[in-house]
């Protein structure tokens, strides 16, 4: 009889470990590319707001300088009065003016409105220019840095500028200060402060990726970064109060005065991730993609082996050689064990073949039946077991604790009867969520709470590992670091397990509707499959008036009450035989 060799199972491994190795690398991708994603666009998005902030920093500190600078003349006579006579006065009845005040106080440095620019000058790096605008003698006289100034009549290209408050030129942005004589409060000119719009450069360079547009109402360009937006596109999205929707971005819009800063980048351009990035992600996965190969063919190439080996065996057997043994303690797995009873089958077979030949072999055809059926069906679970002693012996005890949590929640499903105790409840609650404290670490607290009383009490398993997969699903808050969950029993007419958060809740509204249909038990279990399952199974166990009602937490999440009341024989019951267990024990 011809037996096929174990390449058959070799393929069909090998298709499915590719295609989960596959799908698990291709997961990890897409999670790389969504978090990388996720962390431009936050990264981005805050730029966007300092850059808007800064800018309106710097245009809120040169307004300020400019009313200290106004209000700072007002405080010296002197200077007033000089500026005053300046703008009115013909400059030979100026200079007049200024030798007899010189002369009548008798001081030795007069203090003029020149010196009064220079020290303003001096005390501000930003203030590039200040120009004097005398409206009755129709002049101006424009003071700069060195020291220097510059006197000539205005002409109607700045009067429009005045007019119009326009304040935006090539050499920066201004302020308008009107000088008044404090004698009869009328106006004799103005004053304009002119501060260096380079800063906004700056500002724009120092943040990558947002851009910037500062102007004024006039219309008037301060700054423009070159964006695919030019000012009149910014200008008549901002004025109407759609600039995000309009021009689909994240925008920051400030203003201070007469001047608006806006900050914006795309949304597309937000979100994007830069090519070196992408290509890293895509060169990490494929790497991992055929490493992750050459494991698996290495050991569907070690399992076939073994198949082979004890395939020809049985050839060997098939064709009345009793004396095959196959090698079957050098593993310790399943394969091995086949391997141990297939020999003693041999051994058994070579000692009655010659007296009950046929009996034998039936005998033999039930026995391989039987061990068949003796697979141990908790395989997962050992299986679990020792992959955690292997990463405990690599000193990857984190991994060991995760698998340890995951191995005890697996056997309780397995092995623990449909009713245990609070405490195991609890226990089994506990682990699994410190599978969840690896999953999102530092990012919430977990406490239970309950008395020793409560311990022994009988409940119906599984009640409590829906309710926190449900919060940990729709109420935890991925962005915050201060989530906490807490369960606590209490007892008032009936047993009352509280499971309390302080995620993100619901409303008022949704709560009543939850609670009716709890009550009613109309949950639609595609809604919320985990609460509806644990409330038909409190309400069948223990009556209708029992089950899953919801509240509000008093930190902001949600509180969901599981109220069931076992039997009093039943409490006796559990304890009893709680005892006696401990006691064979």
């Amino acid at each position: 009889m011809e037996i096929k060799g174990s390449r058959q199972l070799y393929n069909k491994l090998f298709y499915i470990y590719t295609a989960i190795l596959a799908c698990v690398i291709l997961s990890l991708v897409v999670y790389f590319f969504t978090s990388t994603r996720r962390r431009f666009l936050e990264q981005n998005l805050s730029y966007t707001e300092m850059m808007g902030e800064s800018a309106a920093a710097y245009m809120e500190e040169t307004a300020d300088i400019a009313e200290y600078i106004h209000e700072d003349l007002y405080k010296s006579a002197m200077e007033l009065n000089d500026a005053l006579h300046y703008m009115t006065d013909e400059p030979s009845d100026y200079l007049r003016y200024r030798l007899d005040t010189y002369m009548e106080n008798k001081i030795s440095e007069y203090k003029g409105i020149e010196k009064f620019f220079l020290d303003a000058f001096q005390s501000c790096s930003d203030l590039n220019r200040i120009t004097l605008f005398s409206y009755e003698r129709d002049e101006i006289t424009e003071y700069t840095r060195d020291g220097k100034s510059y006197r000539r009549s205005a002409d109607n290209a700045f009067k429009n500028r005045i007019y119009r408050e326009n304040l935006v030129d090539e050499n920066g942005f201004s302020y308008l200060k009107e000088i008044r004589n404090p004698a009869t409060m009328k106006v004799k000119g103005s004053m304009l402060l002119c501060f260096r719009s380079d800063k906004f450069r700056d500002i724009y360079r120092y943040y990558p990726g947002p851009e910037l547009a500062v102007y004024n109402e006039a219309g008037a360009e301060v700054f423009v970064s070159p964006g695919r937006y030019g000012l009149s596109v910014i200008m008549e999205a901002d004025s109407a109060g759609e600039l995000e929707d309009t021009l689909n971005v994240y925008a920051e819009h400030a203003q201070t005065g007469k001047y608006h800063v806006v900050s914006y980048i795309e949304k597309k351009k937000a979100a994007g991730i830069p090519p070196s990035i992408v290509i890293m992600i895509m060169t990490v996965g494929v790497f991992v993609m055929v490493l992750g190969e050459f494991f698996v063919r290495y050991y569907l190439q070690h399992l076939a082996a073994r198949l082979n080996r004890i395939l020809d065996g049985m050839t060997r057997v098939m064709d009345g050689d009793l004396e095959v043994r196959i090698p079957a303690d050098k593993n310790g797995d399943e394969l091995d064990l086949i391997s141990r009873y297939f020999n003693e089958m041999c051994v058994r077979l070579d000692e009655h073949i010659q007296k009950r030949y046929l009996a034998e072999i039936e005998q033999k055809n039930a026995e391989m039946a039987a061990l068949q059926s003796q697979i141990n069906p908790h395989f997962l679970y050992n299986t679990l077991e020792a992959i955690r002693m292997k990463a405990i012996c690599n000193g990857d005890r984190e991994v060991g604790k995760m698998l340890y949590s995951m191995a005890v929640t697996f056997r309780a499903q397995l092995k623990e009867a449909d009713v245990i105790t609070l405490a195991q409840e609890l226990h089994y609650s506990k682990k699994y969520l410190e599978l969840f404290e690896f999953r999102y670490p530092n990012q919430f607290q977990s406490l239970v709470e309950c008395p020793e009383e409560y311990l022994q009490v009988p409940i119906i398993k599984f009640v409590l590992q829906p309710i926190i997969e449900n919060y940990f699903i729709h109420g935890i808050r991925m962005r915050e670091t201060d989530n906490f969950i807490r369960i606590a029993v209490e007892k008032d007419e009936a047993y009352r397990i509280i499971v309390e958060d302080n995620g993100q809740g619901m409303t008022g509204e949704e709560l009543a509707a939850k609670n009716e249909e709890l009550r009613n038990d109309t949950m639609k279990k595609e809604a919320s499959i985990g609460i509806a399952n644990v409330n038909r199974r409190l309400k069948a166990v223990y009556g209708r008036e029992y089950g899953i009602h919801l509240e509000a937490g008093s930190g902001g999440g949600l509180r969901v009450i599981l109220s069931f009341r076992p039997a009093e024989r039943e409490i006796e019951e559990k304890t009893d035989y709680d005892e006696s267990d401990a006691g064979g024990k």
